[in-house]
């Protein structure tokens, strides 16, 4: 996985809730400790407000970050893409005259992502991404990938860097878009269309 961008404020509000939250829990924590007379062996420091955070910030990166209640309540903006999609694409080097099935694979954090790309010729994973929430109409995801072509592939093909842009739609259960190709000797460009199937 990798990091991505995304023009949500929320990377700039969120850290200071998990602060906030953590020091919250810090004077708690030490209260109840002081209150119930209970002593800590040597070996263990009382968590600090760093600790508290330094945990809190993983779960919330890893798990809270989806919650649906913090996206009713404005908190988080960034869509969870994660799962399996499947559809199809169809690319300019035979005219659009083929859709050729593929799958995407997401996996995503709050801060990390990754995107990968399968059809029965080449397999290709991202490199940056970035998500724009404040699109007039819907989000986008839009990434940079490598795409390395199986061996079954035509000799044509070969190991390229590309970009794709996809327009997630309202419902969060399809995402459609194009994708062009910057190799030298095949540069291209496609259509692709997505349905979630895993999530």
């Amino acid at each position: 996985m990798h990091p991505y961008a995304t023009d949500s404020s929320e990377r700039k509000f969120v850290p200071l809730y998990l602060a906030g939250i953590s020091i919250l829990t810090a004077w708690i924590f030490n209260g109840a400790v002081g209150y119930t007379q209970f002593t800590l062996p040597w070996w263990i420091g009382a968590p600090s407000i760093i600790g508290f955070y330094g945990l809190l910030q993983v779960i919330f990166d890893k798990c809270i970050w989806k919650w649906q209640i913090l996206r009713k309540m404005g908190v988080v903006k960034v869509p969870d893409l994660n799962g399996t999609w499947e559809g199809h694409l169809a690319s300019s080097f035979d005219d659009h005259s083929t859709k050729q099935d593929a799958t995407i694979k997401i996996s995503q954090r709050w801060t990390q992502i990754s995107i990968i790309l399968e059809t029965n010729h080449s397999k290709s994973h991202s490199l940056i991404a970035a998500i724009i929430t404040k699109n007039p109409t819907d989000i986008v995801l839009s990434y940079e990938y490598l795409n390395d072509p199986t061996p079954n592939a035509k000799r044509a093909m070969h190991i390229h860097r590309g970009t794709g842009r996809l327009t997630i739609q309202p419902d969060g259960k399809t995402f459609g878009g194009e994708y062009y190709t910057n190799s030298r000797d095949r540069q291209s460009f496609g259509t692709l269309t997505f349905k979630r199937q895993e999530h």
